[in-house]
């Protein structure tokens, strides 16, 4: 049997009714991201919905995803926005397990908006970019050849090692590609150590390292790889133990707060162990999980 976590159809609340469940970063209406979505909403409206969750207790509707959004509905004047309910009180789920969306596909998006008729002042505007802006996220991916976009479809890959990989044969993009995979790692920097590492016949014609660049770098290379292959089974053990770990610590602190708020023991502290009481605080406060 499934269950679902939302219900089927939108619902209309006031923006006034909305409660926040996570403070705004500070200075986030200067922002980039803040500044692309109020643009992105003043030239096509919303796209996603706000999700909400309703207390029972109540009966008010919390924001579990969309704070950003709904702080730029009230800065264009919106009175009302869309939300999706959600039947269970979430927040981590839609914050941090998402697909989010990557270079690769910002292009697709923008190549079949382009072909399809959108004028490009109508994507400019509502993405907040300069047209130079725009043709540059056009032309990101030309010169790479076909097999490194498809490794890379689903990954969040930096414009910057685009640009280093389209100055080696499409041969040596393929094995660079499958390196950082191995290892987790697609800086820009990690891409430079492998493009210095190349040999000449394996790079364009333009920017070429000459032999003692070459020289220079192969042993630091080499040292960057081993170092880099150990980082990466760190960070995969990691990844295995964080979401018990993640879980334990939110039973933790949650077990805290209710002994803390227990009179007599938290006077009993504050008479006989205040340094404890000071460590039981700061743990307690903890909001997130990062």
């Amino acid at each position: 049997m499934i269950k679902y976590c939302f219900n089927e159809k939108t619902v209309s609340f006031k923006l006034s009714d909305l409660i926040y469940t996570k403070k705004p970063p500070t200075n986030y209406k200067s922002s980039q991201k803040y500044i692309q979505i109020k643009s992105t909403i003043s030239a096509l409206g919303l796209v996603e919905p706000i999700l909400i969750y309703i207390n029972g207790a109540d009966g008010t509707a919390q924001i579990l995803d969309g704070h950003l959004r709904v702080e730029a509905l009230k800065d264009i004047g919106e009175e009302r926005v869309a939300c999706l309910v959600s039947t269970v009180y979430d927040t981590y789920t839609p914050n941090k397990k998402v697909n989010r969306i990557t270079i690769i596909q910002i292009q697709r998006m923008l190549k079949e908006a382009v072909r399809v008729g959108v004028p490009e002042d109508m994507l400019c505007s509502a993405l907040n970019i300069s047209s130079d802006s725009l043709k540059s996220n056009l032309s990101v991916l030309k010169g790479i050849c076909p097999e490194v976009i498809e490794l890379f479809n689903d990954r969040d890959i930096p414009k910057n090692t685009f640009m280093i990989l389209k100055r080696m044969i499409p041969f040596r993009q393929i094995e660079c590609a499958n390196l950082m995979i191995k290892f987790d790692n697609y800086s820009k920097i990690f891409a430079q150590s492998l493009y210095h590492s190349s040999s000449p016949e394996l790079l364009n014609d333009k920017g070429k390292p000459n032999i003692d660049e070459r020289s220079g770098n192969r042993k630091a290379i080499e040292r960057l790889e081993k170092e880099m292959a150990q980082v990466h089974f760190d960070t995969q053990k990691i990844k295995e133990n964080y979401g018990s770990n993640s879980l334990k610590l939110t039973i933790v602190i949650s077990h805290i707060k209710k002994i803390l708020e227990n009179p007599k023991v938290f006077h009993w502290l504050l008479r006989n162990k205040q340094d404890y009481l000071s460590e039981l605080t700061k743990i307690s406060d903890i909001d997130k999980l990062t």
